[in-house]
């Protein structure tokens, strides 16, 4: 059973980045085995109907957490009508301090599907994110961030008043390790009404999730 440091791992580096922030339901992953690392994720996200009776800001993404202290995550921010999207990175830049650094927003229809991709570049020691809209790139974002530890979707209210939120999917999600890490399946953590289930089939170097469902959430 993993600890809850591990399961959290993603989720904890938005705790620390957003104090005022409230969290909906999620499917987080990690950490990752000692000898390993997220050398790149991707995840495409089903854009919902607009939440009912929303106040505040309403972010859908998928995030990793990293050995900086860090947390890479491109996201999906409510906008009039649908949805704006960006590549986006909370920069440690000391024990009580982030920096956000992001590229510009691009509207996306409700419906469109929003790919959220991230690579580890053996180069420069860089993440770079890569956002698509139906399959065209709308942002790219590089930043060093160490290496990931743990990967997870999150619905994050920049306030407490966001209304309902519509149950939602992800799908096609693929994690690779740096090096294979096959108790990895171990370390998932799931909000009451998420569904998903992660597969290998090369020992644990590459995890897959065909579908990933969110349900409905009122905050």
């Amino acid at each position: 059973m993993p600890s809850s440091s591990q399961i959290l791992s993603v989720l904890a580096a938005l705790a620390t980045a957003s104090v005022e922030a409230a969290m909906g339901p999620a499917f987080s992953t990690g950490a990752v085995a000692a000898n390993s690392f997220i050398r790149e994720a991707t995840s495409t996200l089903i854009l919902p109907t607009s939440p009912s009776n929303p106040q505040g800001i309403l972010s859908l993404w998928v995030g990793m957490g990293t050995s900086n202290g860090d947390l890479i995550q491109s996201i999906a921010d409510r906008a009039s009508g649908g949805w704006e999207v960006y590549p986006y990175t909370l920069l440690s830049t000391g024990p009580n301090s982030q920096m956000p650094v992001q590229g510009p927003p691009v509207r996306a229809a409700i419906g469109a599907q929003v790919t959220m991709h991230y690579k580890f570049n053996d180069a420069t020691q860089n993440y770079t994110q890569t956002v698509q809209v139906n399959g065209n790139t709308v942002g790219t974002l590089s930043t060093k961030d160490g290496h990931a530890l743990g990967w997870g979707s999150a619905v994050e209210c920049a306030a407490t008043n966001c209304g309902t939120v519509p149950a939602h999917s992800w799908i096609n999600t693929k994690i690779i390790m740096d090096v294979a890490d096959p108790n990895y399946r171990n370390t998932n953590w799931k909000s009451p009404g998420v569904t998903g289930d992660m597969s290998t089939n090369d020992g644990g170097k590459t995890w897959t999730v065909s579908t990933i469902n969110i349900p409905q959430f009122t905050f």
